[in-house]
């Protein structure tokens, strides 16, 4: 309330003021304003805000405030996390100088209005976040020598990245440096783009052409694990490409065709290897089966089941002993006695 009272006591005076100075203005002066000067105090009263909108503006200050300190810190955060600091150690550090002055001042003045300086700061710490984005961009295309696949783009990105640190040096704005960055960025990304599209593609045609090996020997089955991580980073390399995220793109479709490939060759080692085993094997009974037939037409085996010819048995005509000779006109067997007399069937 006392706040409230001195804020009015403030406004009142300051208007009282210009009573007395339109006092001493010469008469045409006077009667110009004469329709716009209060009449009596109740007048000057009648013309101050309310509490209730004195209040409401106190209220709106302190609410832009800590939104605009919020924004701030968030900038200054994710400039830090960029790298900013160490790529732009000089910019940075001009930055940082005005952040201190402006929390030193807010001290001394909690009710002072701060508003224009903390957004200033903000887009500061913005471009700052940003030109770190964009330098590392710009890295990633020296080293993947991609400057030609768009030199206007890649020229346009260093002009403005330049241009950046030419208005930091001079204290400009914090939404001038903020336009340039963004315009770095933006370009440098558009070589990013052209570029890895064409990579891209063609490593992902690598890609497939190494799945399509690996499908062959039906490698889904035979290495189920390290074929699913294959499918997997496949899959991953066509999201980042959709979302125009074109170097993790390139690697991933780079680590599919690397992880088909060794499918395809375990898979193939492996089938060879048991192919050969089943060869030698075949082998082996063949030239078992070739050796048998070859001793056999050398010295063929008697049949077990004959009895042994005595040397001084006479033979028949067939080669057959006569005491085994068999005489059946129709085919029946008859008896035959051994020299030993038993009694077998023939």
């Amino acid at each position: 309330m006392r706040r409230r009272s001195t804020v009015m006591f403030l406004l009142i005076l300051s208007v009282l003021v210009g009573l007395f100075v339109g006092c001493s203005s010469t008469p045409e002066a006077v009667q110009e304003e004469v329709e716009s000067v209060p009449q009596s105090a109740s007048d000057v009263v009648d013309q101050l805000p309310s509490e209730a909108e004195i209040d409401a503006g106190f209220a709106q200050l302190l609410a832009d405030t800590t939104r605009l300190l919020e924004e701030m810190n968030a900038a200054r955060t994710e400039a830090e996390a960029a790298g900013a600091a160490e790529l732009f150690p000089d910019e940075f550090g001009g930055i940082a100088s005005d952040y201190e002055a402006l929390l030193k001042a807010q001290a001394e003045n909690p009710q002072g209005d701060f508003r224009q300086q903390i957004e200033n700061l903000r887009d500061k710490y913005l471009a700052m976040a940003q030109l770190a984005h964009a330098q590392r961009l710009r890295d990633q295309i020296v080293k993947a020598s991609l400057q030609d696949s768009n030199a206007e783009a890649f020229q346009k990105g260093d002009e403005a990245m330049d241009r950046a640190k030419s208005l930091c040096a001079e204290g400009a704005s914090g939404s001038q440096l903020l336009e340039q960055a963004n315009l770095a960025y933006d370009s440098y990304h558009a070589v990013i783009a052209s570029g890895y599209s064409n990579k891209c593609q063609a490593q992902r045609d690598l890609a497939i052409a190494a799945k399509e090996k690996a499908d062959s020997l039906k490698a889904e089955k035979a290495a189920k694990d390290e074929y699913a991580i294959a499918a997997t980073a496949l899959a991953d390399g066509d999201t980042a490409y959709a979302s125009q995220s074109y170097e993790t793109a390139y690697n991933c479709f780079v680590e599919a065709t690397e992880r088909f490939t060794e499918v395809y060759d375990d898979v193939f080692i492996r089938r060879a290897t048991a192919d050969e085993a089943i060869r030698r094997a075949k082998q082996k009974v063949e030239a078992s089966a070739a050796i048998a037939a070859e001793a056999d037409e050398i010295a063929p085996l008697a049949d077990e089941d004959a009895p042994a010819a005595d040397a001084d048995t006479p033979l028949s005509d067939e080669g057959v002993p006569v005491s085994e000779a068999t005489a059946s006109a129709e085919g029946e067997t008859v008896p035959v006695v051994a020299e030993e007399g038993l009694e077998v069937e023939q």
